[in-house]
């Protein structure tokens, strides 16, 4: 018999499966705990029987199963020299031998079990950051869909893509009243929607596209009235723009500078983008920082204006 792989990528979900057919299952374990125990390759039912105490009827009807389809160990026939006739026994799996100790492991501990992470059943945390800088912790039973994608992978922003160089445009930085407007007329969007101190984004529109689906997003701008590295502390009087542009009732969420975007913004949205993914469906976000606004410029300067 082949060995059961034990490349990464299937290892865990393997050892959670042989954990969960011993799970809740006193015997099971037993029986499983006295073939892999010690050096011993094979083993008799009357050897297994006797570290059991069972007798030997029992020990076939239990091992029968685990040997004939879930494959924990082989079942096979030998010679039991001490009675001198052939009889049943059991052989070692070598993947199963090198893992028993955290197969029973996590056969015997609930919370053990629960927490451990595999390729189909993935345990995440998500941190979240709320107002106030208060962060709290949610452990994530399945698995969470938050998309970073490129400012191209938006279809309506799809000819930024090719330009190669972005340098000499003028003026270096564009307001913000003119990011907007462009971006407006790149989605298709015929009002202007007005700023006030307490909005949670500075666009909200149903008219992105992503993989050929229309999604509803919403956009946070920051224009040259802002300077330096932008982090999150000058997002919003109080820090906290981030968080309130993930308020918004969308699956999209851009945030636009163009300047330096420091890893913490990059950090703030991906926490949060996963913590919205929770409720369900998958989310996107994506930061569009210096070199994208330029790009974004250049290939669509029909809109934003000429560059000079």
């Amino acid at each position: 018999m082949a060995d059961v792989s034990d490349s990464p990528s299937h290892r865990r979900d393997q050892i959670a499966n042989f954990a969960e057919i011993l799970r809740h299952a006193e015997a099971r374990q037993r029986v499983f705990e006295a073939i892999y125990r010690g050096k011993q390759a094979v083993k008799t039912i009357r050897e297994v029987a006797k570290a059991t105490r069972y007798d030997t009827k029992r020990v076939a009807t239990i091992a029968h199963p685990l040997a004939r389809g879930e494959k924990l160990f082989e079942q096979l026939r030998q010679l039991d020299n001490v009675v001198g006739k052939m009889t049943t026994a059991y052989k070692k799996i070598p993947f199963v031998s090198r893992n028993k100790g955290k197969i029973l492991s996590l056969a015997r501990k609930k919370d053990a079990f629960e927490r451990f992470h595999t390729k189909t059943n993935p345990k995440i945390r998500v941190n979240v950051v709320l107002g106030g800088g208060q962060k709290i912790t949610v452990k994530v039973p399945f698995r969470v869909r938050a998309r970073f994608i490129r400012a191209e992978g938006i279809k309506e922003f799809a000819k930024a893509k090719a330009v190669k160089s972005v340098f000499g445009l003028s003026p270096a930085r564009l307001s913000e009243s003119k990011t907007k407007q462009g971006i407006l007329s790149l989605l298709g969007e015929t009002k202007t929607p007005k700023d006030w101190g307490g909005e949670s984004n500075d666009i909200f529109t149903d008219r992105v596209t992503i993989g050929g689906k229309k999604q509803r997003a919403a956009f946070a701008l920051k224009g040259p009235a802002k300077t330096g590295p932008l982090v999150p502390g000058k997002m919003g009087k109080n820090g906290d723009q981030i968080q309130r542009l993930f308020d918004s009732p969308a699956t999209v969420f851009v945030l636009q500078y163009e300047g330096e975007v420091k890893e913490s913004v990059y950090k703030l949205m991906e926490e949060l983008a996963k913590a919205k993914a929770i409720l369900g469906g998958e989310i996107f976000w994506t930061v569009i920082d210096d070199d994208a606004t330029k790009r974004l410029r250049k290939a669509y300067s029909r809109v934003f204006g000429n560059p000079s």
